[in-house]
């Protein structure tokens, strides 16, 4: 019931609203303006070939010599018309005894004029159907013909000239005070012997159905009727109309088709007449019915158009409003006018109200979506929080294979369903219009290689290659969003791989410059240059894989939300269907767009462009590797996208690469060519000679040198009991400043034996504890007193654990007040401040703490289960330094803690 309202309140709104404004004819003005348009679009039709005007023109007053003329003419042109066979004639004159020329001594009409009034009288009895006018004087008084005439014409009409206020004649008055209009009076002697024309009796006005122009009226002069210069069939049975024609005497009016200068009033009758005889007025539809129409057809066309598609409900107002305005055109063909503004207004406004109320309750719902996901988000972040990071530091402790194999399931899964949180997140802020994207430089190599090493452990698992490649006309750094732009690498990346059982997944970056066709969607947040058309290119990135494709068929779907390519594939591989919509959504906000092309059982290929400036910084290499310059390395890979990537690499290092795709090329290129300062050797081609040692004994035996520096690639499930000796590992995918390292293995004698082997290799779980160890020996040596703001206990043992395995101590407080009860007892560095608590949040706790000045240097962070980007702008803007999203992570914590302005004055 109440969605039923809802589809129709816009347009009932509407309706009511110009069904008000046409009860006060506030539409009227406009209505007449509309209505002279559409007449026009319409056309015009034929004036009636029974009717003629007898024009009083200035040629003929000119040549009889005065104003008013002589009711002698007059009489003689009666006479004239009698002979012609003229049906009736019609005097659109004012014959009263005002007109009559009076002796100025005497103060009496002039025999000469009575006697002219006789001659007519006697001519007009003689003719028979002589018709007359009267009128009616400003203050009301009656301007009568002169009785003799009057007595001797068949009929008297009225002359009265209705017009709007807009200066336009649309209708006449069919009788006034028992007198009919005089072309109605015309039209009644008329029907006495030629035909029988119907009059309305149920009108009290004629609406004029204006034929066209007063200029395409059969017109001619009185002159030439007096002098008999018109042919005999000109008057014959004609409706003759006498009328002032001439400039002196023009009673203006405008018409439709005359809109630029008056014409004689006399015209209206010959309207009048012309309508009656084609019986082509202009009927009307009565006020009660358009009211009806408008209160059932506003609400009507609101329930069509509502939950349209944009682009529809556009399409259709504009629709139906060209269709009611052809209808009204139409109308007028047929003889009725219809109302044209307030349907069109009905139509147009109940569209954009539509369109309005749409957008008004889209936006309450994605209030209500917003919170409502906020406050799911926050609470499933909460518990989240506890199981990510307890299933982390659990895979850190001794156990045994079974509990291993439970810790390593739970720690994917919970990764599973924060991905799956972060995904809705993002889909909701993209439908929802308020997605932000930052805009500084950023290295796209860094951005590939980011990408590429989380998804290299996946990769590894399945001894799948996983390879990049920067095409040169690529710029090295550009003005973009690092983490959009990563976020849909990951995406697509982690697709091919999640696709791809043998095999390979390289990602391909090329540029092209681009104008700026569109807007770039970004707010910069960070100093950075601005949009220069010059620098401006298309990015295209190409993630090519060699799994299983997709179907032609399910193509069309690939790129909606929620959709996947079948359920058997969803049951085997996972996903929500989320991560490509968004992809690509994204990718049309920063100026491009995605698309794919697949091949089912040879694998698919995503492209995603988008646009982003150039930044004209010089990529700096590093100084331990210009004694490199002139050297020949010899690279034994098979794979184009790598071996592409790495040429570049070294190019730009002055070396100079030789390639083969085998071992066993490799070893006949050593044995024909100069000495190599360097071999770097892909471990699958290795492997065919038994181990990755014989291969390298090999290579050296070829190149008659044992003590050939030799970097092997190897993936990073490989077993290093099989490397050689002097060798040094370059993990897959290879990464520009792991090879810049690697390439320390090469250097001349300026670099020491010693200095290469601690380089050369390196486990990841190694650098892994290293790196722990390193952060905990300076948390240790370097402590901040810290304070935990938490209320949820588990929460609060995560967070002391993961400082304790970052170095650090601290202490716990429940609430807001027991927070600032601990600040008065004792000062601290830093508070990790949690949003959601008992009678103080933390905002309000932050804004409590901020007002004391002895508090001003504590470094407040955020560390909160809320995630969306207005919480973090509450954050800082309440004065919180810093900003967490649970779960938190070890390293991002790590990295929140450096940058407390008490650890780096202390480091």
């Amino acid at each position: 019931m109440l969605s039923g309202v809802s589809r129709m309140l816009p347009g009932l709104l509407v309706s009511l609203s110009v069904v008000a404004l046409m009860q006060i004819r506030a539409w009227e003005p406009v209505e007449q303006l509309v209505h002279n348009q559409v007449v026009r679009w319409r056309g015009i039709h034929q004036w009636d070939d029974r009717l003629i005007v007898v024009n009083i023109d200035d040629r003929s007053l000119s040549q009889l010599g005065q104003f008013p003329i002589s009711r002698d003419y007059y009489a003689r042109l009666v006479k004239q018309l009698r002979e012609k066979d003229a049906s009736v004639v019609v005097f659109n004159l004012i014959l009263s005894d005002e007109t009559l020329l009076v002796d100025s001594q005497t103060g009496q009409a002039s025999p000469e004029t009575i006697s002219a009034t006789a001659q007519l009288a006697k001519e007009m009895s003689a003719h028979g159907r002589v018709v007359i006018g009267q009128i009616w004087g400003p203050e009301g008084e009656v301007i009568k013909p002169v009785s003799l005439l009057a007595d001797m014409a068949i009929a008297t009409g009225h002359m009265r000239l209705p017009i709007d206020t807009d200066g336009y004649t649309r209708f006449a008055e069919i009788t006034y005070k028992d007198f009919p209009a005089l072309g109605v009076a015309a039209i009644q002697a008329y029907s006495l012997e030629d035909e029988l024309v119907s009059i309305p009796t149920d009108l009290q006005q004629l609406r004029i159905n204006w034929p066209g122009p007063v200029k395409s009226l059969n017109t001619v002069s009185l002159i030439d009727v007096l002098s008999d210069n018109l042919p005999p069939s000109t008057l014959a049975g004609k409706i003759v109309i006498v009328s002032y024609g001439a400039t002196s005497g023009l009673s203006p009016m405008r018409t439709p088709f005359d809109n630029r200068w008056p014409v004689p009033g006399g015209y209206m009758h010959a309207a009048v007449i012309d309508n009656l005889l084609n019986q082509n007025w202009l009927r009307s539809i009565s006020q009660t019915t358009i009211l009806l129409g408008l209160l059932i057809g506003g609400p009507l066309f609101s329930g069509l158009l509502y939950r349209r598609a944009l682009w529809m409900q556009v399409a259709v107002s504009g629709a139906a409003a060209g269709a009611w305005l052809t209808v009204c055109i139409w109308g007028l063909h047929v003889g009725y006018l219809l109302p044209v503004v307030p349907p069109l207004v009905t139509l147009l406004a109940t569209g954009a109200g539509v369109i309005m109320w749409g957008r008004l309750q889209s936006n309450a719902l994605l209030q209500v979506r917003s919170a409502f996901l906020s406050t799911m988000s926050h609470e499933i972040r909460t518990p989240l929080n506890a199981i990510v990071n307890l299933s982390e530091m659990l895979q850190d402790t001794e156990l045994n294979n079974q509990q291993r194999e439970y810790v390593e399931t739970l720690s994917s899964s919970s990764q599973t369903l924060m991905a799956l949180i972060n995904d809705v997140l993002d889909f909701s802020k993209i439908e929802s219009g308020r997605l932000t994207l930052e805009d500084y430089p950023v290295s796209l190599v860094e951005i590939l290689e980011r990408s590429t090493e989380l998804l290299a452990p996946r990769a590894a698992e399945k001894a799948i290659e996983l390879v990049y490649a920067i095409e040169a006309s690529a710029p090295t750094r550009v003005v973009s969003d690092p983490v959009r732009l990563q976020q849909i690498l990951i995406n697509l990346l982690s697709n091919a791989v999640k696709f791809t059982e043998r095999g390979e997944v390289a990602l391909r970056v090329s540029a092209r410059p681009a104008a700026l066709r569109k807007p770039l969607f970004l707010r910069r947040q960070f100093d950075s240059p601005a949009v220069d058309a010059e620098n401006l290119y298309e990015l295209r990135f190409e993630v090519r894989d060699t799994g299983i494709g997709i179907p032609p068929e399910k193509m069309a779907k690939l790129f909606d939300p929620f959709s996947q390519v079948s359920t058997s594939t969803t049951r085997k591989y996972g996903g929500t269907g989320l991560g490509l919509s968004i992809s690509k959504r994204l990718s049309e906000r920063m100026g491009g767009s995605l698309w794919a092309k697949s091949t089912p059982g040879e694998g698919s290929a995503f492209y995603f462009t988008c646009q982003a400036q150039a930044v004209d910084i010089a990529e700096r290499i590093p100084d331990y590797l210009s004694a490199l310059q002139g050297a020949r390395l010899l690279l034994i890979d098979r794979n184009k996208t790598r071996c592409e990537q790495i040429g570049c690499e070294l190019q730009r290092l002055g070396i100079l690469l030789v390639q083969a795709r085998s071992v066993a090329e490799a070893v006949a290129l050593m044995r024909d060519q100069p000495a190599f300062d360097g071999v770097i050797l892909d471990e699958a081609l290795a492997q065919r000679f038994g181990d990755t040692a014989a291969a390298v004994s090999r290579v050296r035996q070829s190149g008659c040198n044992q003590s050939l520096p030799v970097i092997v690639m190897c993936l990073l499930k490989s077993n290093f009991q099989h490397l050689a000796d002097e060798s040094t590992v370059l993990w897959k995918p290879v990464k520009q400043m792991s090879l810049y390292q690697a390439l320390r293995s090469i250097c001349p004698v300026s670099l020491t034996a010693t200095a290469a082997a601690a380089t050369r290799l390196a486990l990841p779980d190694q650098q892994c504890a290293s790196k722990r160890l390193s952060a905990a020996a300076i948390a240790e040596q370097h402590a901040l007193k810290i304070l935990i703001a938490e209320d949820n206990r588990t929460n609060q043992r995560v967070a002391l654990r993961l400082l304790e395995l970052l170095g650090y101590q601290a202490d716990v407080a429940s609430s807001g007040t027991e927070v600032l009860t601990r600040l008065a007892r004792s000062p601290y560095d830093v508070i990790l401040m949690d949003m959601r608590m008992p009678d103080m949040d933390g905002i309000e706790t932050t804004l409590k703490i901020r007002q004391i000045p002895e508090y001003g240097d504590i470094w407040i962070i955020a560390m909160t289960a809320n995630a969306m980007s207005r919480d973090r702008k509450r954050c800082l803007a309440a004065g919180m330094n810093d900003y967490l999203s649970k779960p938190i992570k070890r390293e991002v914590l790590d990295q929140a803690l450096r940058r407390c302005p008490a650890r780096q004055q202390a480091g």
